[in-house]
């Protein structure tokens, strides 16, 4: 706390001066100023750390603290140090943000004469800071200092604190093969006691850390390996090229880099090297402690692996959200264990996420998403342009999207790139490719553009809801779904290809659980694949789930498929190609009911309904198809006057229903038959001819054939005609066309 009283200030620095110069840190910290140039940091074999800063070299002793700073910052102790009026008034000049802890020997006790040291090194660059007119630093350590914690394999109990306390300066700092392991401190039992950070970040200002060689950080309980309380940003990087690289190990509740035990970890960004971030249980691996957030964390280069237990992989710790995180390029590999691969820890919500380039993969385990929400919670905001993405969620996880039991889906855009998503989960309680986690909805999703793959877990849709949740309830619902471009491929198993998710024949038996619906779903262009499975309706509703309001739309070309019912067992109906899904009654299963999509505004698109059951299948190829129709886009109106003898008939003549959809110069002509004819006259064909029809496919049930209008009108007669016999196919003569008998003459 400061106050405006001048002896009060000068009686506190005189205080914490003696008590600094005498106590704290002259025995276990050396300081040194990055005003006077950057400085790089070697390890050596013995321990010991080598500061070099332009011609100047320095070398700290094994297990000293090694304290960078700004020259107008002094560093003084904790003002919980000081007594008396200086506890009371410690409005001293700068100081050290208040976190600041000097590092405390392993051996509480005093060295012999330590309250006065017979001789004392002077501060490093201490005549450029007498230059600079700055307060005196501390003394410099004893000359007969020992090791402190030496480790194996070249790691040593040195540590690093980085103070900047100039909002706009930036602090330089080089890491060259430094080895730090204090990771024996602190008691994981007793939050009270907080392990060393190997390498600390504080104050205002900006750090930058330029990586050489193989740096490695591993730091004591609560505290992360690379921990960061700075409000400034911190950039790791790789400027120089030499294939730079650092480890940072959390201790238990903190971060491999950000956030100690209910820290935060904010204001990171990787633009190069290799950095492999391994939190500590219950923290993020770059991010939030355990109850920390992750925020503003941004990656444009280099490989970054990280990694968590109950924390995301990038993103908040246990609790905690995971926010602003954008991702322009490099290699990500984020994994995350009831947190998200990116995004929220366990039972944090992942939003505002923005992928733009680079090849990402996260994944996450046991109820959390590979980018979006954590355990329970929600992915939002979630923003893909380009790059190669694949997120995998783990059980009862979407791929993108929301976590288990009840995280939702929402506002998911992709643009662009490669994506693949696939949801967790085995025998219910599964997430959608992207979407909703298990009982969880998955809204506003919108698909403009990229190669998109999407695939839900069993129940869950593709692109939409999650299934019923562990616990039973009603399954997700996938809402204001729009896809404008690109290629989607979208399966759900008993959940729909898009649309809502699932409840399997014991979740409906047991629970009675209502399956999620798919409605609102446009599709104005792009190639589309959607596919339900085990009673999951192509597009629209899952297992006991209702389909609605699906339009497609100008050039869109969509095939939906809908899969037989699955195990004789399982007592769930086929679901509709576009409509409800199959559900289960007392009296038996019953089929998922087709509705009419509105195609008013098809052009040159089309949609491809398909009935499949695989078992039927031999060789590899789908000879299992029991059912396919085509719809297309209204032909164009015919000319007053006129009239186009274009019909459908029976064998015998009599008129059978047909659907006729113009496609550029193709003209479908669809019925929902297994045996059928086309008959028509050569005046339709010339009027056909005038509208650009340039073939004519006549479609059945098991049959398709393609006939040239030009070679129709070749052949003379004033009718022609074409039956359908299963899958036979016969072409009649203009004579024969003309003697038919038909009711429709």
């Amino acid at each position: 706390m400061r106050k405006n009283n001048t002896f009060r200030r000068a009686a506190a620095l005189m205080a914490a001066l003696s008590i600094t110069v005498s106590l704290a840190a002259p025995a276990f910290a050396d300081t040194y100023y990055i005003d006077y140039g950057d400085i790089t940091i070697t390890k050596n074999e013995d321990g010991s750390q080598t500061i070099e800063q332009g011609v100047e070299e320095w070398t700290d002793k094994a297990g000293e603290e090694t304290v960078i700073t700004t020259s107008n910052t002094v560093i003084t102790t904790l003002e919980s140090d000081l007594e008396g009026p200086a506890a009371e008034d410690s409005d001293f000049g700068p100081v050290v943000e208040d976190n600041y802890q000097p590092a405390q020997p392993e051996d509480a006790e005093k060295p012999e004469g330590a309250d006065q040291p017979e001789s004392a090194e002077e501060p490093k660059s201490a005549d450029r800071q007498e230059s600079a007119d700055q307060q005196a630093a501390p003394a410099a350590a004893p000359a007969d200092t020992t090791p402190v914690n030496p480790k194996d394999d070249g790691f040593w109990g040195n540590t690093i604190t980085v103070i900047n306390n100039i909002a706009d300066k930036v602090l330089n700092l080089t890491l060259k093969d430094v080895k730090i392991d204090v990771s024996d401190t602190g008691d994981q039992y007793d939050w009270d006691q907080k392990g060393k950070a190997a390498l600390s970040v504080q104050g205002k200002g900006n750090v930058e850390i330029e990586l050489d060689g193989d740096n490695e950080l591993k730091s004591g309980t609560q505290s992360a390996g690379l921990e960061k309380t700075s409000t400034g940003t911190l950039t790791l990087k790789d400027d120089s090229k030499e294939a730079g690289s650092l480890t940072a190990t959390g201790g238990n509740n903190a971060a491999g880099i950000g956030g100690g035990f209910q820290g935060n970890g904010e204001n990171i960004t990787i633009t190069g090297g290799t950095v492999t971030a391994t939190g500590g249980f219950s923290a993020a691996g770059i991010g939030g402690g355990r109850e920390g957030k992750g925020e503003n964390i941004t990656i444009t280069g280099g490989t970054v692996n990280a990694t968590s237990n109950d924390g995301a992989g990038i993103g908040g710790g246990l609790l905690g959200s995971g926010e602003n995180i954008a991702i322009t390029g490099g290699t990500v590999n984020a994994t995350g264990t009831d947190g998200a691969g990116i995004g929220g820890g366990n039972g944090g919500v992942g939003k505002n996420i923005t992928i733009t380039g680079g090849t990402v993969e996260a994944t996450g385990y046991f109820g959390s998403t590979g980018i979006g929400g954590g355990n329970g919670s929600d992915g939002e905001n979630i923003t893909i342009t380009g790059g190669s993405v694949t997120a995998t969620g783990g059980e009862g996880g979407a791929g993108i999207g929301g976590g288990a039991e009840g995280g939702g889906g929402n506002n998911i855009t992709i643009k662009g790139g490669t994506v693949t998503a696939t949801g967790g989960g085995n025998r219910g309680n599964s997430g959608a490719g992207i979407g909703g986690g298990s009982s969880g909805s998955g809204e506003n999703i919108t698909i403009n553009d990229g190669k998109v793959t999407a695939t839900g877990g069993n129940y869950a849709a593709g692109i939409g809801g999650g299934s019923v949740g562990r616990w039973g309830g009603d399954a997700g619902s996938g809402k204001n779904i729009t896809i404008n471009g690109g290629t989607v491929n979208a399966t759900g198993d008993g959940g729909a290809g898009i649309g809502g998710g699932g409840a399997a024949a014991s979740d409906i038996e047991f629970w009675g659980s209502n399956g999620g619906n798919g409605e609102d779903i446009t599709i104005t262009g792009g190639t589309v694949t959607a596919a339900g499975a085990y009673g999951g309706a192509g597009i629209g509703g899952g297992v006991n789930g209702i389909g609605s309001k699906v339009t497609v739309s100008g050039a869109a070309q969509v095939t939906a498929t809908a899969t037989g019912s699955g195990p004789d067992w399982s007592g769930v109906g086929t679901g509709a190609t576009i409509g409800n899904g199959g559900s289960k009654t007392p009296d038996g299963p019953v089929d998922g009911k087709e509705i009419q999509a509105d195609i008013s505004h098809l052009t040159t698109g089309y949609i491809h309904h398909i009935i499949y059951n695989p078992d039927l299948d031999s060789d590899g190829k789908p000879d299992g198809i029991l059912k396919e129709w085509w719809e297309f886009a209204l032909p164009k109106p015919i000319p007053d006057g006129e009239s186009l003898d274009l019909h459908v008939e029976t064998l015998k003549g009599a008129p059978l229903l047909f659907n006729t959809r113009q496609q550029g110069s193709t003209l479908r002509v669809t019925t929902d038959n297994l045996s059928a004819r086309l008959h028509g006259t050569r005046q339709a064909l010339e009027t056909l001819q005038e509208q650009g029809v340039e073939q004519i496919q006549f479609v059945t049930t098991l049959k398709t054939t393609t006939l040239s209008v030009e070679d129709l009108l070749a052949e003379g007669g004033s009718w022609f005609a074409l039956e359908h016999d299963g899958l036979g196919s016969r072409r009649l003569s203009a004579a024969q066309a003309e003697s038919l008998k038909c009711q429709m003459r």
